[in-house]
């Protein structure tokens, strides 16, 4: 134990001057990020590259003790294909990190590369042939490659989703890896606790720049290296047999990034943003909104991830996967109990299960028509403005409307749908979608669907949709832009068509 406590000095040691001449090196080839007043609020151009400054300090500090070490060498020789995949996977990821940092990638050839890397660490060796929970072994046959690439690129994209302040991927990252040395040493894994240690210890180093001030950001260089590296260890250091994994563990200690996760992902299929849409949503936004200060936030992150870290460590001293699992539960619970994070994703499934119900029931009123409407983030008065798109679409034989509004800049969302059975064939139905502006910004995006009118060309009919969506975007851009709640928003005008008869929308 000592000497783990000792190579994780030597690598803080290492990592504190480096990563200033990172930042410095950045800085002066302007390898940074810049605010753009919209998603990336920061003051001034901050340097990136805190991944590769993290990355180095840890390679460096393994590599000095490995060759002067024989003692060391001997000890991690069974693990050698292991650690030099993971070397290979982490030096891998980082590229394609500062790549993405510097020129920006779609999600999807990120994804890919996120892949690439898990394949190396699974062809090293590590792989999740079976895991025991609550006492039962459960073999996992040719599901085992799969599994162990999902919890791998899992672990890589929760803490690249949670990076979105100052210190607090970095923060994550400590907690975590020294969870996971004690466990390797708890479980005989030596080679997984001098890493987890050396990793943790080059973390605490790059900590120094990265705390609030930031001077220097991890980028996506750095969050997805944590979450390769800690998402590999994890499973290293819970082996209790041939590749059996003890999984309550490592579940608790990643279980706040990839309730995040979870949590981000539900949130944009059920809002019909791509899952690759960055938003404000996050756990960490939702405590900024509720403590206001990002120390505050870091302290309240650091005690939930000491919670879960706790009981995966307790439950493996007093060998009961209840312990774990308990204090997964009790964070999640508080989080969303006292409404912090996650009660208006779970409102909107809600939601969505009522709306797909009332589809196959006929309401009991008479109505044909159903909306719902969730606040996710802010305080100004959106209600206003989609009551009068639900007038405009009872009144103009619309079959449904839906809005989604992110404006990052000004921390709010809303999101809102209606809609109304229809005698019409879906082939028969128009549709249309167009993204709201606010600047130079897309904010967000409302999609329409709605019937031929009698008599009326269908191209006449979306455009005077067209006309209403102009008012609308307008009313977006004033609300955006008011400082304080407007008191009343101008009612969107009825299209010139026919009136029909409309029931009373059901709630």
């Amino acid at each position: 134990m000592q000497y783990v406590l000792t190579m994780s000095c030597i690598a803080a040691i290492v990592s504190y001057p480096l990563t200033h001449f990172v930042a410095s090196l950045a800085q002066r080839w302007g390898f940074v990020d810049r605010p753009d007043g919209h998603h990336k609020s920061h003051k001034k151009p901050v340097s990136l590259g805190g991944g590769f400054a993290v990355f180095m300090a840890a390679v460096v500090t393994f590599a000095v003790e490995f060759f002067s070490s024989q003692n060391l060498q001997e000890s991690l020789h069974d693990n050698a294909p292991f650690l030099a995949g993971l070397l290979l996977a982490g030096g891998w990821i980082v590229l394609l990190g500062l790549y993405d940092d510097r020129f920006g990638m779609k999600g999807r050839y990120k994804l890919l590369g996120q892949i690439v890397a898990a394949l190396i660490v699974i062809g090293s060796g590590l792989e999740i042939k079976a895991f025991s929970l609550f006492g039962e072994r459960i073999p996992l046959g040719y599901l085992s490659v799969p599994f162990t690439l999902f919890w791998l690129v899992g672990a890589i994209n929760s803490l690249n989703l949670l990076d979105g302040i100052d210190g607090l991927a970095t923060t994550i990252g400590i907690i975590l890896c020294s969870a996971i040395t004690v466990m390797a040493l708890w479980f005989g894994q030596p080679a997984v606790a001098v890493v987890a240690a050396v990793f943790a210890g080059a973390l605490l180093g790059f900590l120094r720049f990265n705390f609030p001030p930031a001077s220097i950001f991890l980028g996506d260089a750095g969050s997805m290296l944590i979450g390769l590296i800690v998402g590999s260890l994890a499973i290293g250091a819970s082996l209790k047999g041939p590749a059996t994994v003890a999984m309550a563990a490592p579940l608790a200690i990643w279980s706040l990034p990839m309730f995040d996760s979870f949590v981000a992902i539900l949130r944009r299929k059920l809002t019909g943003r791509s899952i690759y849409a960055t938003d404000r949503g996050h756990l960490h936004h939702r405590l900024m909104a509720r403590f206001g200060k990002n120390t505050r936030v870091l302290a309240v992150v650091a005690l939930c991830c000491a919670v879960t870290c706790g009981g995966a460590l307790l439950s493996m001293f007093m060998q009961n996967d209840l312990m774990a699992i308990g204090s997964v539960l009790l964070v999640i619970c508080i989080l969303v109990a006292t409404q912090i994070f996650g009660h208006v994703e779970f409102m909107m499934l809600a939601n969505r299960v009522k709306s797909v119900g009332m589809s196959f029931v006929k309401p009991s009123n008479g109505s044909g028509a159903w909306h719902s409407s969730v606040r996710l983030q802010g305080t100004r008065e959106w209600d206003m403005l989609w009551q009068s798109l639900i007038e405009y679409a009872e009144k103009s034989r619309l079959v449904e409307v839906r809005i989604d509004l992110n404006l990052a800049s000004i921390q709010e969302a809303y999101h809102a749908s209606w809609k109304r059975r229809s005698s019409c064939e879906r082939r028969e139905l128009w549709r249309t979608e167009v993204p709201l502006f606010v600047n130079q910004h897309v904010v967000g995006r409302i999609s329409i669907c709605g019937e031929r009118t009698d008599g009326a060309l269908v191209c006449d009919v979306i455009g005077r949709v067209m006309d209403m969506l102009e008012t609308v975007e307008v009313e977006i851009a004033s609300l955006a832009s008011t400082q304080s709640l407007p008191p009343q928003i101008a009612p969107v005008p009825a299209a010139p068509i026919e009136e029909v008869s409309s029931t009373p929308v059901g709630s």
